[in-house]
């Protein structure tokens, strides 16, 4: 059986362009460990993943700042209630407010994705976690769907592809780019040109299967419920006009606007609070 269904990364790309920290429980291998991609080159393989929708990575979606200071897992991507989405949504297509999608782009929820890997050189820590781009999505699912590859199972245990990792400094005028004091890197993601199995040591594939984090479950765990996101946009709101309201734990940043021109926010400001009357 193949690792990931075809028709739905395709669905993934076209839907693209338009618009708790514990793993399974593997013996060995008790801890979730997020690897992170530094310069240079690395070889990893894609592990299989348990999925509802037939791809092969992870989607989790976020709340992030301005309105959370840390982000957090939003509930309707794991497919639970969502005020903030509900929010989001009556705000974007509202007649009322005319300045309706200014405010809300404050609730938009940013895109993340997630795959299992092994990466080589590192097979001593089991499965570890990789948290990338949209950008990095789509150039693989690219490469799954190459016209080249569709007969394959290129993420397949016995048969599929380690993948080169090239990761290098984005460069501006002459200078590696930052972002936030840190360097902004590049990656280059390719298939290896021969196929290999995950390892020669069915026992230990077996174990790291095993040990392979259930992603639905664990983000699952991480979404707050409605009355805690009420609280959250309760407090956002209070920040932006300048009101006081109990500091929320994800520690909502009350200064969003801070450094504006008053002229040019207050109006802003005055249409949130009607737009959420019925929440302060």
């Amino acid at each position: 059986m193949a690792t990931y269904d075809l028709s739905a990364i395709k669905a993934a790309l076209t839907k693209g362009e338009k618009g708790s920290n514990s793993n399974s429980g593997g013996a060995g291998f008790t801890k979730t460990v997020y690897w992170k991609a530094t310069m240079g080159e690395h070889d990893i393989r894609f592990l299989p993943i348990e999925s509802s929708t037939g791809e092969p990575f992870m989607t989790v979606a976020y709340y992030d700042k301005p309105l959370v200071e840390k982000r957090i897992v939003a509930p309707f991507c794991m497919g639970k209630p969502d005020f903030i989405k509900e929010q989001y949504e009556e705000l974007r297509q509202s007649k009322k407010h005319p300045d309706g999608w200014a405010i809300a782009k404050h609730l938009r929820s940013k895109d993340r994705f997630y795959a299992a890997i092994i990466v080589r050189g590192e097979e001593d820590k089991g499965p570890q976690v990789w948290e990338f781009s949209k950008e990095i999505r789509d150039a693989i699912y690219g490469i799954l769907t190459h016209k080249d590859n569709v007969d394959e199972d290129m993420l397949s245990t016995t048969d599929g592809y380690d993948f080169t990792l090239t990761v290098t400094p984005a460069m501006e005028g002459g200078k590696p780019k930052l972002w936030n004091g840190s360097p902004v890197k590049n990656i280059n993601v390719q298939p290896r040109k021969k196929p290999s199995p995950l390892s020669k040591d069915k026992a230990l594939v077996t174990k790291w299967l095993a040990a392979t984090p259930k992603f639905e479950e664990m983000f699952g765990r991480q979404c707050k419920t409605n009355e805690e996101l009420t609280e959250i946009l309760e407090n956002f709101v209070a920040g932006l006009s300048g009101g006081s309201a109990k500091p929320s734990a994800e520690g909502t940043d009350h200064n969003a606007t801070r450094g504006a021109d008053p002229a040019s926010t207050s109006g802003a400001e005055d249409q949130l609070d009607d737009a959420f009357s019925d929440l302060t």
